[in-house]
């Protein structure tokens, strides 16, 4: 995953438990500026596959991630 690429693209990302999210990726968080130091990217105010829509950013990280694709 070239997690550093996706600030500014609109995002799909499936999670570990097969849930599906899209939203604007925001932000990348380098692994050394996290803890645990594991990379991971911002997106603002996901919206859930069963429609939920976040009314905060949410910061997805690497382990968490099984798949992303940009969208747009």
């Amino acid at each position: 995953m070239e997690l550093w690429k996706m600030p500014g693209k609109k995002v799909r990302i499936m999670d570990i438990d097969e849930v599906i999210y899209e939203g604007m990726a925001t932000d990348y968080i380098y692994p050394e500026d996290n803890e645990p130091e594991v990379e991971a990217i911002i997106v603002d105010y996901p919206v859930r596959s069963d429609g939920y829509k976040y009314e905060y950013p949410v910061e997805f990280t690497a382990p968490e991630i099984k798949s992303i694709e940009i969208i747009s």
